[in-house]
């Protein structure tokens, strides 16, 4: 069981930090607002990229596009010397828009078509990530240019992260060495070496554990006479939501460590957040539209749901704190979406004060993975964007 948050305890609590209430609470205000809307902060996503920049000051940030593509995001990465990390073609043009040189951009995806692998090498991408021989079959198609490749592999954990990306891409740690063999007869370079915990990682440890088998991949490749330019350390670093986490500086004190004494100084090292700079940019107000009393609940219909903003719910397994601006006692509720769909259901067992048609809700930290993977079921009206600074 969940509660909401009421300004007055909002302004109290970690998860409000730098947030400015009283512009939320005028906006909740004004009767002539439409929803659902979403609030990005430029300048939050700003001092996020800082605040890791300085966390982890070994690692060059190549900002992951894929939870927020927005350009206003993107625009702040590249103004504070940023790089990208890319995955697909649309991914590539929205970031090339801010003039970034695409040569310094690390094509991620381990598993690419033909038709997307050709796109990134003819707009001048040269970094790719490779997991199996299959992908790296698919290199003989350049015979104009050498690329540089870097290997995904895997480490087994205690524990994951709460979106474990290492269950579908990385190879073994037995198949690095061979895979770079492969890569270097197809007349490529093997360039480096990547991993990627998962996203919403909260153990430093599992980012220790990784780059201490990086430092012994790295030895056996220096053995194979092969040269690492690069490690890649992914991203995942953990946001604060419902629940309360490690300061980043505090978080990425142990990784910092581990690649001071594991990877040697002539090897770059970049990261690849995503999570951690765009998710609490990004508020989203809604406003009930619809309320029944239903098997001792109070029902709550929003404007905004599972298919559209709170798709994050869905294929991120996140919860996003609920702010009011009612008081008095608190009622067993349910807050559902618009669509005529009964799995439209985002928080069912959340106990808030009692709510009327119109009231507006609050929704904090929705910046990544939320709107990039909704959709329009139902033809209904998606949040647009306001940029507030």
């Amino acid at each position: 069981m969940s509660h909401s948050v009421n300004f007055s305890v909002m302004d109290q609590q970690a998860l409000s930090k730098r947030e400015d209430s009283s512009f939320l609470r005028e906006l909740l205000d004004c009767r002539d607002l439409q929803t659902p809307l979403m609030l990005l902060s430029r300048s939050k996503a700003g001092r996020n990229y800082e605040a890791l920049k300085k966390a982890l000051p070994r690692a060059h940030i190549h900002y992951a596009v894929k939870p927020n593509n927005h350009a206003v995001v993107l625009e702040e990465v590249f103004k504070r010397n940023g790089n990208f990390d890319v995955c697909s073609a649309g991914e590539i043009e929205a970031v090339l828009k801010t003039g970034i040189n695409p040569a310094t951009l690390v094509h991620s995806h381990p598993i690419k078509s033909t038709h997307e692998f050709d796109y990134a090498v003819g707009k001048g991408l040269q970094v790719f990530v490779v997991d199996n021989p299959e992908e790296i079959k698919k290199l003989t198609r350049y015979t104009d240019r050498k690329l540089k490749v870097l290997v995904r592999f895997r480490v087994h954990t205690n524990t994951t992260a709460v979106v474990n990306l290492q269950y579908k891409f990385g190879c073994t740690i037995e198949e690095v060495v061979p895979l770079a063999r492969l890569i270097e007869q197809t007349g490529h370079e093997f360039y480096g070496l990547c991993f990627h915990i998962g996203s919403q990682c909260v153990y430093s440890e599992n980012y220790v554990r990784a780059i201490e088998a990086a430092h012994r991949l790295i030895n056996e490749l220096d053995l194979a006479g092969f040269d690492t330019c690069l490690l890649d350390i992914g991203g995942g670093f953990p946001v604060e939501y419902v629940q309360p986490i490690p300061a980043i500086d505090e978080f990425c004190r142990p990784i910092t460590t581990a690649l001071d004494k594991h990877i040697r100084p002539g090897i770059r090292v970049i990261s690849e957040p995503g999570r951690f700079i765009a998710a609490s940019p990004v508020t989203l107000i809604c406003s009930i539209i619809g309320k029944s009393y239903r098997d001792g609940k109070v029902w709550y219909y929003l404007d905004d749901g599972l298919y559209s903003t709170f798709s994050g719910i869905v294929y991120d397994h996140c919860q996003y704190p609920v702010i009011t601006n009612r008081g008095g006692g608190e009622k067993l509720s349910v807050l559902a979406g618009p669509t005529c769909d009964s799995f439209d259901v985002m928080y069912d067992g959340l106990m808030m004060p009692e709510h009327e048609v119109g009231d507006r809700i609050v929704f904090m930290s929705t910046g990544a993975y939320c709107a990039v993977s909704g959709s329009n079921f139902n033809a209904l009206r998606r949040p647009e964007y306001r940029v507030i600074d």
